[in-house]
């Protein structure tokens, strides 16, 4: 199949109640997403505490957003792990399930022994076993490892790497990446607070944590940039940005799924030892945050 790689995709996250995974919430949120414009999602990133999952749950929601995702909509599963080995074997379970592509995180436990021809070798592998095409996914703020443009543009090589999500937040990195790949090899960004300058570079899309909570912005942007307004998506990028900020940088994933809640999604709780913002000024930094963007939508917030 052609994959549709590029536009807004969500990093779903994975809703628990009382640490136990709730499937019925994750295929809610599913199915309210359903009714906008997002391009596909993933299932199984960093926003959907992946670590935190064992094999049969990673399986559960893969098989469970199948089942309601179309054909047309992109499934990307994450199956990053720490040796190539595990990594090939759950792209593998991934492709069974029905995933569309895998999203591959950077092994980096051994961080200090990750050099430039080991990463080269542990990708160009796992695309070479890899049933379905895969993505790298470079996000030092959690692995410590941050994959310049030299090595991302190497790996791109293969034939079955077809893009990258790019979350180091480093505009300029991401401009060197994208003069590197080769013009069919699809760059996502995943930091919502560069999206549009990401885009007037050349960036495909977004996989963005914010549009789990707030798609319809993260829609707006996209959809103005590539209908040249300009200018209405850099009010928009400005109007997101500090929403996106609060449910990244400052609150994290439990705040993530706390503003989720307050836009009539189902957050649900996260495993320990994350831990939800129980603060209500928080709460009320978020909804008010909401209710701007809300309003700047014309939703009369």
């Amino acid at each position: 199949m052609s994959l549709n790689l590029a536009g807004v995709i969500p990093p779903v996250v994975t809703p628990f109640k009382d640490e136990e995974l709730d499937l019925g919430a994750f295929k809610d949120n599913l199915r309210r997403w359903s009714a906008l414009g997002l391009s596909g999602y993933l299932v199984l990133g960093s926003n959907g505490e992946n670590v935190f999952l064992d094999q049969a749950e990673s399986d559960r929601l893969i098989a469970a957003a199948r089942e309601l995702v179309p054909a047309e909509k992109l499934l990307l599963a994450g199956t990053g792990a720490q040796s190539t080995r595990e990594t090939s074997a759950r792209t593998r379970r991934a492709a069974e399930l029905g995933a569309d592509a895998a999203l591959v995180l950077t092994p980096s436990y051994f961080k200090g022994q990750m050099s430039q021809a080991r990463l080269l070798d542990h990708y160009r592998r796992v695309a070479e076993e890899s049933p379905i095409p895969i993505l790298v996914y470079n996000v030092p703020a959690n692995t410590g490892l941050n994959m310049g443009p030299e090595l991302v543009a190497a790996i791109a090589e293969h034939e079955n790497v077809v893009g990258c999500k790019d979350s180091s937040g480093n505009i300029g990195q991401l401009s060197e990446i994208l003069r590197l790949v080769p013009e069919d090899f699809a760059v996502f960004v995943g930091n919502a607070p560069v999206f549009y300058p990401a885009l007037t570079l050349g960036a495909r899309g977004g996989i963005l944590a914010v549009a789990n909570a707030a798609p319809e912005v993260c829609l707006g942007i996209y959809d103005s940039f590539k209908a040249g307004n300009g200018a209405r998506a850099l009010e928009l990028q400005r109007l997101m940005t500090p929403l996106a900020l609060m449910v990244t940088v400052r609150y994290g994933v439990g705040g993530l799924k706390a503003a989720m809640d307050l836009a009539g999604y189902t957050g649900g709780g996260v495993r320990s030892p994350l831990a939800r913002p129980e603060k209500p000024e928080v709460a009320a930094e978020l909804e008010g945050e909401l209710k701007k963007i809300g309003s700047a939508l014309g939703r009369g917030e």
